[in-house]
């Protein structure tokens, strides 16, 4: 049985011989269990920590699936930016999961490299602030997020704009302006 963070699925429960009706019974309110998304628990009753729901996400969506965004940043060093409500996890084109409270996810037809941090599949600095960036509606925002991993090392401009020009147009053209107002480029 996998238990990380007190994080674990229902499947893995189910094979180790832990019966449905205890997991149901544990997971009713006020038990000691707590249901974080379809079938993956949190094996406490309060409310989970960002770490536990990193977890969550990535057990959800399966061994393939990347943690992206700000959140990837967060856990490769770049600590300051605010975190957003909800985890974004990159998914393989072919799963058709649904996003939920605290999930954002996104199929991909590029997976990216991976970085494993504390057992966790994080995407490089480089997608991870693409990933962000495309999604980030404000432009003061915006360019305080692409300066801060440039200033931090992360990656450079030119790795930015490179994988700008590999992915996906779509919300590629206002982070593309913001890294040409800061670089001159």
């Amino acid at each position: 049985m996998t238990i990380q963070d007190g994080v674990t699925s229902t499947a893995d429960l189910l094979e180790s011989g832990v019966a449905r009706y205890t997991i149901d019974t544990r997971c009713r309110p006020g038990g000691p269990w707590r249901r974080l998304l379809p079938g993956v628990l949190l094996l406490s009753p309060g409310e989970p920590t960002r770490r536990q729901r990193l977890r969550a996400a990535h057990v959800y969506a399966g061994p393939r699936a990347v943690i992206t965004g700000i959140d990837a940043l967060h856990n490769q060093g770049l600590p300051g930016l605010p975190l957003p409500p909800r985890v974004h996890v990159l998914q393989q084109p072919d799963q058709r999961l649904n996003n939920h409270d605290f999930l954002l996810l996104e199929r991909t037809t590029r997976r990216p490299p991976v970085i494993t941090n504390a057992n966790l599949p994080l995407a490089t600095p480089t997608r991870a602030t693409l990933d962000a960036a495309r999604r980030e509606q404000h432009p003061l925002r915006l360019h305080h997020l692409l300066a801060a991993v440039l200033r931090a090392g992360l990656c450079t401009a030119t790795d930015l704009l490179a994988e700008l020009d590999a992915g996906s147009k779509r919300g590629a053209a206002a982070p593309r302006a913001a890294l040409r107002a800061l670089t001159g480029r």
